[in-house]
């Protein structure tokens, strides 16, 4: 194995799919995997230990609202992308309906598991390669608002790429579109007549396919664009804001999200570059957190 075969192969783990529903679990378990070892970590990890309530963490601040997270699918199923190993494993009893043995049972066995030896040895060899590497997997499964949390989750204090494949003309267009102004509290700082504070947002991230294209965005000030890749805010299909129920905090909370829930945001004034609904609806599907 080659550093170019392990990049392509933790690139391409084979994810739980339905629909265009992200799946984050075998990539944040790569992660974790990643800067554990840049921070010196040995080959293996505990799942009782370690992984279950790190991984549940990451899954729960970072993956789609859900009912009940599962650490215990993506530390199991990477075994069957070739990159992945596991110990103490051989005595674990699957669930009736698949092959996933319950959490109870690689808890019952103290169950190891890390990145194969070949794949081990590479990423010890090369501190960059992993840096790299761990880049790589985070900008490929998260807008970039969102790496910089994630690595601070991971005790990280690297200074991470950023995406590199952004359309120039994406905010330009958006910017124009909404005249300048975040869509939400109307916020349009310029010093010296630029423009600083405002982004470009998209509504179904780059990383599933959403199109750099107008019906896709939304000029947002920061604060916003980051509650928006964060799930704390989302949209009805009129384009009025939702927020999240676990969402709390103070007055300026209250001014800035509270006091202006169930309000349609601001639009362009033409028609044709209203927000697609369908992305609106992915975005509340796989990011919001209600």
């Amino acid at each position: 194995m080659t550093p170019n075969d392990l990049r392509a192969a933790v690139l391409n783990v084979k994810r739980w799919s339905r629909a265009d529903q992200r799946a984050p679990n075998k990539p944040l378990m790569i992660a974790y995997a990643l800067a554990k070892y840049l921070q010196g970590h040995d080959q293996m990890f505990s799942y009782e230990d370690e992984v279950d309530q790190d991984l549940y963490l990451l899954l729960q601040r970072f993956g789609p609202a859900r009912r009940v997270y599962h650490p215990e699918y993506p530390f199991w199923r990477l075994i069957n992308d070739g990159i992945w190993q596991l110990d103490n494993a051989e005595g674990c009893l699957p669930r009736k309906s698949n092959n996933d043995p319950p959490k109870s049972e690689l808890v019952k066995h103290g169950v190891l598991g890390g990145f194969s030896d070949e794949a081990y040895s590479l990423i010890k060899e090369d501190r960059q390669f992993t840096i790299d590497l761990l880049n790589s997997v985070l900008n490929e499964n998260f807008p970039e608002s969102i790496v910089p949390d994630i690595s601070a989750q991971l005790g990280l204090e690297l200074a991470l790429k950023q995406d590199n494949k952004r359309d120039p003309k994406f905010r330009a267009d958006v910017l124009n579109a909404y005249n300048g102004r975040c869509a939400i509290c109307g916020f349009d700082a310029r010093l010296n007549n630029n423009l600083f504070a405002i982004e470009a947002a998209h509504i179904k991230w780059k990383q599933f396919n959403g199109p750099c294209t107008v019906n896709n965005g939304l000029a947002l000030c920061s604060i916003h664009h980051k509650a928006l890749d964060k799930g704390v805010i989302g949209f009805s299909s009129d384009m009025r804001l939702k927020i999240s129920q676990a969402l709390n905090g103070g007055k300026v909370i209250d001014a800035l999200f509270w006091e202006l829930e169930g309000k349609q945001i601001s639009l362009p004034r033409n028609k044709n570059l209203f927000p697609s609904e369908g992305y609106v609806k992915w975005h509340i599907s796989n990011v919001f957190s209600s």
